[in-house]
């Protein structure tokens, strides 16, 4: 069996999948929920000075969900004289850490650092987008937050205040120092490396993505309360999130823990791959529940036996080395067709805009000739009957096989000699 702990910044995590800060972890009998569905580690709900706002805070939308509460509604008195106190025991007698989450602002994360330090094994600061003054929500349940917060206030705004706040939390409290990123477009890099100079432990990337919005065509009103706008999570984000990842493991020394669009085990392997050492799920736990922790942990344990991996530091950053290597994906070239693989779908045809695919017999027939390389009927194909060949610097290989293929000859792609899986 393939060993999932990992070690961490002087913590040793039972396996790479933990809760993201969210509802999910909304106080100490949720935390201990997580705790006992399998959690690697626990993470708290971000405590901030003032409890959150009293909003209707979430709505499930196609490919994930929307939220406007990005903190505790809480405060924080209760969670030092309750929540983190039942969290920590929850997190020893399982015998993993528990993070503590604060944010947003400087002066908050001043206040607020010595006073829940002793409780947390480390701290994850968290970074969002700050809106602008008009876009700050000004209905009476967020009127009070809305004065104390100025944009320019937040983390995310400036990296100079960001480097400084890093270096104040390290010298308030000796523990291990997580930041959790926005996205944050052509930035990301650039924050990323001033917290490494600051002095921060690791990265957490992303948070949740936004101001987004959904509008009841029933209503023509915001589905979400306050102004209606809140922020995008779930499967949606993935992409965005991985690139984010990918980026920052080419960029920063520092390790990452990965955030965004993890449902299944599948994901967190790709997350892994992409440059992560652990994973955090938030949306899905939503979804599903605690004991999704545990069941992404057991997913990703059998991917890694079922394919020879002996621990999940081997396929930590594979994804990063594969793409060093590879010419693929820069070029077009033909799909490769497995005949026998072909259960007649029509989907393919269906999505070929280019008459490369047409049916014959109720099975698909293929003209290299004219296949543009697109890759979309390879998405969409139920089966192996199509194949994507992928490029490296060593030639053309078969992606299941490994072997040397000639692609665009038809078939199942014309195999000119055969040589090892290249990784």
């Amino acid at each position: 069996m393939a060993d999932l702990s990992v070690e961490l910044c002087g913590l040793t995590f039972r396996t790479p999948i933990m809760p993201g800060s969210g509802p999910n972890v909304a106080d100490g009998t949720l935390l201990r929920a997580a705790a006992e569905g399998g959690a690697g580690a626990l993470v708290t709900h971000t405590v901030s000075t003032l409890p959150a706002p009293a909003l209707t805070p979430y709505r499930e939308v196609r490919g994930g969900m929307l939220n406007n509460q990005l903190w505790s509604a809480h405060p924080v008195e209760r969670w030092i004289d309750r929540d983190y106190g039942e969290a920590r025991e929850a997190a020893h007698a399982a015998g993993i850490p528990l993070i503590i989450n604060i944010g947003y602002t400087t002066a908050e994360i001043t206040a607020l650092t010595p006073k829940v330090a002793r409780f947390a094994d480390a701290l994850e600061l968290s970074l969002h987008y700050a809106r602008t003054s008009g876009d700050l929500m000004t209905d009476p349940a967020t009127a009070a937050y809305a004065a104390a917060h100025q944009p320019a206030d937040y983390l995310s705004r400036s990296p100079e205040m960001l480097f400084e706040t890093i270096r104040m939390a390290k010298r308030l409290a000796p523990l291990p120092l997580f930041v959790k990123l926005p996205i944050l477009g052509n930035e990301l890099v650039a924050v990323a490396r001033a917290c490494e100079e600051a002095g921060a432990d690791a990265i957490v990337a992303v948070n949740a993505f936004g101001p987004c919005m959904s509008i009841d065509i029933e209503t023509a009103e915001p589905v979400l309360t306050g102004d209606g706008m809140g922020w995008l999570s779930g499967q949606a984000l993935k992409p965005l999130a991985l690139r984010c990842i990918f980026d920052l493991a080419r960029a920063v020394s520092l390790p990452i823990i990965g955030c965004g669009g993890v449902s299944r085990p599948e994901d967190a392997v790709e997350m892994l791959m992409a440059g992560a050492s652990a994973v955090q799920v938030c949306t899905a736990a939503l979804q599903r529940g605690p004991m999704i922790y545990g069941n992404l942990a057991a997913g990703v344990e059998a991917w890694l036996d079922q394919r020879g991996y002996a621990s999940v530091q081997a396929i930590v950053g594979l994804g990063v080395k594969r793409w060093r290597t590879l010419v693929a994906h820069r070029q077009s070239m033909p799909v490769l067709y497995q005949e026998e693989e072909c259960i007649g779908c029509k989907l393919c045809e269906r999505s070929c805009h280019y008459d490369a695919i047409y049916m014959v017999d109720k099975l698909a027939e293929f003209n290299p000739e004219r296949c543009f390389g697109c890759g979309l009927c390879v998405t969409r194909c139920p089966t192996d009957a199509l194949l994507m060949p992928q490029v490296t610097q060593s030639g053309v290989l078969h992606p299941l096989l490994g072997t040397s293929v000639e692609a665009g000859r038809g078939g199942a792609g014309h195999i000119v000699e055969t040589t090892g899986r290249q990784v």
